[in-house]
């Protein structure tokens, strides 16, 4: 599907553009499909027909002005129907294929397969045909007026009129069509299911988005050798990770562990831009790559959803509870057996070695103990009693902690706040690229409502004095409600990734303090070694950054408060871990308090959260580090 000499893959990660480009606005998405238009049925030309399967020759997207013609193989069942549909989408190297069309149709469902590279029956190249599929088209320097020319546009465009030709034939079941595609098809499918809305399931296998972070094509040089304008549209434009998120129906995420294309942690960032609700991943150690068409849990899963088959088993978050991983099952399948899959190794996915070790399925939950070996990454996966395998994403443990302290353990969202985690999580790793931000802020609520990308309307209280001292070259990691473990989370999952900023800016702690159902509070020397886990992990992520770890701010109303002397003993301990870790500590503690010790509405009016002048005096704190960093 890729030439030998592509699946070459460096062994040393490279970083496009952040070291040289200076931080700035994102662009905007360029509006590039028409939907309206786009589905509407294409004029079509119907050919020859060998068995289930017929030829057909549809109307393209214009090229350079000239109309083009996509070839396809449309596969019809027995009988009147009505019938379900499905949209297949080839990889690289790939073709319309017929074998594909009459694998759906022989399963009761009408099916097109199209060409989108311009080729026709046999890959013969159609003197009408659109951009073909090599990488000089796929990656060529373009700016905005060409964007339409480009591949990934014609090739979406394809696949978006495929789907309008299928729906306009009289056999087809509206409500019941599906698209999935292998490799570049996968890409396809990605990108597809963000806008064509009109499919109700999709199943993009091995492919995936953020191949700017990492992908065989940053390793190869396709990415990094494009002029930074253009690189930045195409990512910006025809990377998947920026469209997927807005699918609004069922997706079966289908990759391997070792792919040599679409690497684990861009796969899980494109995941996590899916409403976690419509999403079902399965992982398989080692799966093969190619044009295979035949994978049992691909019909399986269109079956479930068009047809009303058994579901495949859904697992929900992979969270570490003490020395466990622990996922619950979401579907009512039944679990016949589980398995945790673990490898302590780093550096490229295709080089790890992966075990499996024993999980238990109980109490609607499947758990495994993890070994001690750290680092580790590890996920957990499912069998059903016909064999088909699911999974959750994988996780990553860098250190190891005391697995009492859930201070210093990797969480995702715990309690719910005026604002959608997991969307805001999605936005950063779309945007932190584009913006490629000199100075990082991480922190929860009091970080998040100061001001900045991504934008909390109606909430940015400090907006004023964010602009004033950062402009645009500051990204803000601030999540409400958030304490010292899901922060260790966001930035295990890429939030900081591929970044290198001048400085860091850390204050998180005070929601540990505050016990719920969802948490127990935290003693002072719990939450003071999250802390230290935090910024550990900053250092690693960015090492070339300066950072700044707050104190952690006061709260309530005077010093009779109870959570006073607990962050009071916080801070205690932050002396030692800044020294330790080499990094700046600042306390702004009595700038926010008056003599007596109170905190003045005018500066915090729930005695929390700053005002706009809470903010300009953390402003006016951080300035002296903010100008020497912007400096350098």
């Amino acid at each position: 599907m890729i030439s030998p000499l592509r699946r070459i893959i460096a062994l040393v990660f490279i970083a496009v553009g952040a070291a040289t480009i200076a931080a700035r606005e994102p662009l905007k998405q360029l509006a590039l499909w028409d939907m309206e238009r786009l589905s509407k049925a294409p004029e079509a030309e119907w050919g020859k027909t060998d068995g289930l399967v017929q030829e057909v020759f549809y109307r393209g997207e214009p090229m350079a002005g000239k109309p083009t013609r996509v070839f396809a193989y449309v596969g019809r069942p027995k009988g009147a129907g009505p019938f379900p549909g499905v949209v297949l989408v080839h990889g690289g190297g790939g073709q319309a294929f017929k074998d594909w069309a009459k694998h759906w149709s022989e399963r009761g469902y009408v099916s097109i397969s199209m060409d989108t590279a311009g080729n026709g029956p046999g890959k013969k190249r159609l003197e009408d045909g659109g951009p073909d599929q090599t990488h000089e088209f796929k990656f060529r320097n373009f700016d905005k007026s060409d964007a339409r020319d480009m591949w990934t546009y014609h090739a979406v465009s394809d696949v978006i009129l495929a789907h309008s030709l299928l729906r306009s034939l009289p056999e087809v079941d509206l409500d019941r069509t599906a698209l999935t595609g292998i490799s570049w098809g996968g890409y396809l499918t990605c990108l597809t299911s963000g806008i064509d809305q009109r499919f109700k399931a999709s199943v993009p296998v091995y492919g995936c988005g953020f191949l700017n972070d990492n992908s065989a094509w940053v390793t190869s040089g396709d990415l990094p050798g494009m002029k930074d304008e253009a690189r930045r549209l195409w990512a910006r434009n025809f990377d998947p990770g920026q469209h997927v998120g807005r699918a609004t129906f069922p997706m079966l995420f289908f990759n391997g562990t070792h792919d040599f294309a679409y690497p684990l942690d861009s796969y899980r960032k494109t995941i996590e831009q899916v409403k976690p609700d419509l999403v079902t991943v399965a992982l398989h150690h080692k799966l093969r790559h190619g044009h295979i068409w035949t994978f049992e849990i691909v019909d399986a899963f269109i079956d479930s959803v068009l047809r009303g088959g058994e579901e495949l088993v859904r697992l929900g978050e992979l969270r570490v509870v003490g020395n466990e991983a622990v996922a619950p099952v979401l579907s009512k399948t039944k679990v016949a057996t589980a398995e945790l899959w673990v490898t302590g190794d780093e550096g490229p996915w295709t080089k790890r070695t992966w075990t499996t070790l024993p999980a238990t399925v109980a109490g609607g939950k499947i758990q495994a103990q993890l070994p001690d070996e750290r680092p580790l990454a590890f996920f957990l996966q499912a069998i059903d009693e016909r064999g088909l395998r699911t999974s959750t994403t994988h996780a990553e443990l860098m250190r190891k902690v005391e697995p009492t302290n859930h201070a210093a353990i990797p969480s995702p969202k715990l309690e719910q706040d005026f604002y959608d985690w997991h969307a805001r999580h999605a936005a950063i790793l779309r945007l932190k690229n584009e913006i490629n931000p000199d100075i990082v802020l991480i922190g929860d609520s009091i970080t998040h409502m100061w001001g900045g990308l991504p934008a909390a309307p109606g909430r940015d209280r400090g907006a004023d004095s964010w602009r004033k001292l950062f402009g645009d070259r500051a990204l803000n990691l601030g999540f409400g409600w958030d304490r010292t473990q899901n922060v260790l989370w966001r930035l295990a999952h890429g939030e900081i990734d591929g970044l290198k900023p001048k400085l860091i800016v850390i204050h998180i702690g005070t929601n540990n303090t505050s016990g719920t159902k969802n948490h127990k509070a935290g003693t002072p020397a719990e939450i003071a070694a999250g802390i230290r886990a935090v910024v550990e992990l900053a250092k690693a992520k960015a090492p070339s950054a300066k950072i700044v770890l707050m104190k952690v701010f006061p709260r309530g109303e005077n010093s009779t408060h109870p959570s006073r002397a607990t962050i009071a003993a916080i801070n205690k301990l932050l002396p030692n871990i800044a020294g330790e870790l080499k990094v700046e500590l600042l306390d702004i503690t009595e700038k926010l308090l008056d003599e007596n010790g109170n905190y003045p509405k005018s500066l915090a009016n729930d005695f929390l959260h700053p005002t706009a002048a809470g903010y300009r005096v953390w402003a006016e704190a951080l300035r002296p580090f903010v100008s020497l960093a912007l400096k350098k």
